[in-house]
């Protein structure tokens, strides 16, 4: 793995742009005001645990609106492996608790329900017994086929069909950029999916975004499957519900 994904030892501290991320002197959105109200949690942490209607949410308690804030890429929370915090507490919660594979995902902009950065920690859709294949089946399958890239440079180019589901439990095919990698416990994956698949491109935006993490084979050893898509690829989609059940 290239260095240009790992975390960077210092960040700048500018101060991140309002619009984008938000000001801390915001008030009324509920996961906000959660994360910044709280009085007890580790000294220092940049994140808390949440309940979700299903699963858990990581929630950043610095005042980041979502996914296209700036400073999650390169500044002043670039530092901050969010997801590999949601990794481990989703894996020492839910690991004994016969949960099935593990999710995590992030919802573009204009798809989410609270204007606070939050991750996702849910289950795999497991799909339905001899008719639709779980999540992690199917995408195993497209790995073995050679159809998910095996490095950053391959990302945007390798797309799969997987099916998930909709809101109302139907069956919902849709189009995912899907990359394997061994692990991203020093990974900035918000830097990734921005040098990758946005900046090269120039016609989609990161607020557009939804990026997903599954663990691959059979399990964490094996890696872990990143996914991403969005409402201006071909059949694609802004939220990651389809293929987690986080709603």
């Amino acid at each position: 793995m290239t260095d240009v994904y790992r975390e960077r030892e210092s960040a700048t501290l500018a101060a991140p742009p309002v619009n984008l991320c938000g000001d801390p002197k915001d008030n009324g959105e509920f996961l906000w005001d959660m994360a910044r109200d709280c009085r007890e949690r580790q000294i220092k942490a940049f994140w808390l645990v949440s309940l979700g209607v299903k699963g858990y949410l990581l929630v950043a308690t610095d005042r980041i609106k979502g996914i296209e804030c700036p400073d999650l890429v390169s500044g002043a929370y670039a530092n901050n492996n969010y997801w590999q915090l949601a990794w481990q507490r989703g894996y020492d919660w839910f690991g004994q608790q016969a949960w099935g594979t593990i999710g995590l995902g992030v919802n573009a902009a204009h798809h989410r329900s609270h204007e606070q950065l939050h991750l996702h920690i849910s289950k795999a859709r497991q799909g339905t017994p001899g008719t639709v294949p779980g999540v992690k089946a199917q995408l195993d399958k497209a790995a073995k086929a050679g159809e998910i890239a095996k490095d950053w440079k391959g990302w945007s180019a390798h797309v799969v069909a997987v099916t998930g589901e909709d809101q109302s439990g139907n069956p919902q095919k849709r189009n995912y950029r899907a990359v394997h990698i061994d692990s991203f416990a020093t990974i900035n994956l918000f830097k990734a999916l921005y040098d990758n698949v946005v900046a090269p491109g120039k016609t989609e935006k990161m607020e557009d975004q939804t990026m997903i993490v599954i663990e691959a084979g059979t399990g964490a050893a094996d890696g872990f499957y990143v996914l991403n898509s969005s409402d201006k690829l071909p059949q694609g989609i802004g939220v990651c519900d389809s293929l987690l059940l986080c709603k």
